[in-house]
């Protein structure tokens, strides 16, 4: 039996990065939209393909700043979940609790990017998400998104993690959003720690308010510690105690933003489980951030323990 610091559970995808034409006039792009005509043909500066999903993409970034982790997730029998254990593997996130369904397939994610934006999709396919935690050593739980039937996944983790004493860390995907805060308040009740965008705390609260509000706001429906990212803004955290934090973004060159968020998460979460002071914990979290943002694909930036411990001299 295998000692992991921390067991990531949620979705490992594959993701197709399709780079639009930049002179290619027959698409419109805006602030908030990409809109194309039907029937239209495109030409794709290429592609690229990577490992994607946030649980994956948590658990690759804890494996490079030195934790011991391993991945809970249920693949496809197909050539995607080959690239997917090979890519793992070579991260040194452990593959052994990793679940293939002869049945199903594995997840799929296409980007569409253009002028630094971005617009996806994700093709889930109906998975059983039965999982065995029972006879593993781990600290930490980290919580991610799932496709369908994720409930009765998170009612057997937590039932789990409740036997063991482990504590939850929790980063939800759209699909526990879009349910709502009745679907959630049982895993908000258990969780040690959140992650969520400024939008996506907005959505589960079903309210728009500044970020303090926001903080505040979900800390009362359970969690210690609540992490919320902002963009530009920078992140802002509420601790155990209820005292205020906010970080700064590191300025530099963004070439494509998938992944930010859950760059942020990994390393801060790395930073917190080693005891290290929140502040200094949004520090990783943004550098973290910042340097995912300046390769395509959620996992290409991602720094390893010394990359780190030489930026925070920086």
């Amino acid at each position: 039996m295998n000692d992991f610091d921390v067991i990531c559970l949620g979705d490992a995808t594959i993701d197709i990065f399709l780079p639009l034409d930049s002179d290619n006039q027959n698409y419109k792009l805006n602030e908030t939209e990409i809109s194309f005509d039907l029937g239209d043909k495109f030409l794709a500066d290429g592609y690229k393909l990577f490992l994607g999903g946030i649980a994956s993409n948590v658990a690759v970034g804890l494996s490079r700043l030195g934790k011991k982790v391993a991945l809970v997730t249920e693949l496809g029998e197909d050539e995607l979940s080959e690239t997917i254990l090979k890519k793992l593997k070579s991260e040194n996130v452990s593959t052994e609790l990793i679940k293939i369904n002869g049945k199903a397939q594995t997840t799929l994610s296409v980007i569409i990017m253009s002028q630094k934006k971005h617009i996806l999709f994700v093709a889930h396919n109906l998975k059983e998400h039965q999982f065995n935690l029972a006879n593993s050593n781990f600290s930490w739980l980290f919580l991610t998104s799932l496709g369908n039937k994720w409930e009765h996944a998170y009612e057997n983790a937590l039932t789990i993690a409740d036997q063991k004493n482990i504590k939850i860390a929790f980063a939800p995907g759209i699909s526990q959003i879009q349910e709502g805060l009745n679907k959630l308040s049982k895993v908000l009740q258990k969780t040690e720690i959140i992650f969520l965008n400024k939008t996506e705390a907005e959505i589960i609260l079903g309210k728009t308010n500044e970020v303090r509000g926001l903080l505040k706001s979900l800390k009362e429906l359970g969690p210690k510690t609540v992490v919320i990212t902002d963009g530009t803004n920078g992140s802002f955290a509420l601790d155990d105690k209820s005292n205020f934090f906010h970080q700064d973004i590191i300025a530099g060159e963004t070439v494509e933003t998938t992944g930010a968020g859950d760059a942020y998460a990994a390393a801060f979460f790395a930073a917190f489980i080693s005891n290290k002071p929140i502040q200094e914990c949004m520090r990783w979290g943004a550098i973290s951030s910042s340097s995912v943002v300046q390769k395509v694909g959620a996992q290409e930036g991602l720094v390893s323990l010394s990359q780190m411990e030489e930026r925070l001299k920086n």
